[in-house]
């Protein structure tokens, strides 16, 4: 989650608000024992001693400032200095969220979309990443444009959406540039251009974002609004595999299967077919069903082909429905059904595979 990664950030900048804090709202006697704790949570963070700053921090915190609050949370959110607790961390969150702090907004809001540590309730979520959005927090502001894209907790408003992405990614906020850059590509709520959308992955990508250099990849992969790459294709899966984005290892095996971009290896292919299938990626699971169908780095096998054919197949994924129908047909790995081939087909050929279309006409359908 990106709040994460903006952890430190966020409290090199809350370091300093602490000080005007300190210094505006407590007697001379409170303003040296904060300064204290304040000192002492600033060595012990940057030291990394994340157990004694969130000592100090909580002390603070206690004392009512809304920043160590916040910060607070935040560590016992990702279990910094402590084990993760989501209770403790949606009070803290809560006395920040109560005090007008648009970052603990955000934080609490993902802790009631998600379930964490307080009952779930998409509304509340849904009411705080508004206040954290119009408090300008970047993350309040993806958040919620995810909402308004999903129809979760709102009415579902492509325009919304945008709005909302476009004040983050502007921000600099990678998840931000990739979800615009999904609208853009799919043309929701904006005109549709593969170049608009190159555009936010490649600066989500710049920032590590995994889903934006995948996203890439396959813009360069096909030369939709970039010139057409198999090499850079394979780069930005490359780095999004080793980020371990299951999608990305798919892609990456597929062109190790054919050679495009990477020098050709079954190996290779095998492998990261492997990684994404035991992740859950349909097409991880249909790479593997076609290695063990065809004996491509493994010894034929075909009630292994059609488990993983039938994985796939159960995630609606079209090429795992018509390799599965195949099989059905032949009666390879499964019990021969004509009756289910064709139900497998007609599935596929409704999402979009061309040779399930093709299958349909030969058996007459």
């Amino acid at each position: 989650m990106i709040l994460k990664k903006l952890l430190k950030t966020l409290i090199s900048l809350i370091f300093t608000v602490l000080m005007v804090f300190v210094g505006i709202t407590a007697t001379a006697e409170d303003r040296d024992e904060k300064n204290e704790w304040y000192e002492q949570a600033l060595n012990a963070y940057n030291t990394q001693d994340y157990q004694t700053a969130l000592h100090y921090f909580t002390l603070l915190a206690d004392a009512g400032d809304p920043y160590a609050q916040y910060t607070t949370a935040s560590l016992c959110f990702y279990g910094w200095g402590t084990d993760p607790n989501y209770e403790k961390a949606a009070e803290y969150a809560r006395m920040s969220a109560d005090q007008g702090i648009a970052a603990a907004q955000a934080l609490l809001a993902h802790m009631y979309l998600q379930g964490l540590g307080v009952e779930q309730d998409i509304a509340k979520a849904a009411a705080l990443n508004q206040l954290g959005a119009d408090g300008g927090d970047d993350y309040a502001q993806n958040a919620l444009g995810w909402m308004y894209d999903n129809g979760i907790g709102v009415e579902q408003d492509y325009v919304k959406a945008k709005e909302y992405y476009q004040l983050a990614a502007d921000q600099g906020q990678p998840d931000a540039q990739t979800n615009l850059g999904v609208l853009y590509e799919n043309g929701n709520g904006v005109p549709q251009s593969y170049e608009t959308a190159a555009k936010y992955y490649q600066l989500a990508a710049d920032q590590g974002q995994p889903y934006a250099q995948t996203y890439l990849g396959i813009l360069y992969e096909n030369g939709s609004g970039v010139p057409q790459s198999y090499e850079t294709a394979a780069k930005y899966y490359q780095l999004a595999a080793d980020q371990n984005l299951a999608s990305a290892q798919a892609w990456l095996a597929q062109l190790y299967e054919f050679g495009n971009g990477v020098e050709q290896s079954s190996e290779m292919s095998l492998k990261y077919y492997q990684l994404a299938a035991d992740q859950g990626d349909p097409m991880g699971q249909w790479g593997m069903g076609k290695a063990y169908q065809f004996g491509v780095g493994v010894d034929v096998d075909y009630v292994k082909a059609a488990q993983y054919y039938q994985l796939s197949a159960d995630q609606e994924d079209p090429d795992g429905l018509e390799c599965l129908g195949y099989l059905y047909l032949e009666g390879l790995g499964v019990e021969q059904s004509m009756e289910k081939a064709i139900e497998l087909y007609e599935l596929a050929a409704e999402r979009g595979s061309e040779e399930a279309q093709r299958q349909l006409l030969i058996l007459g359908q």
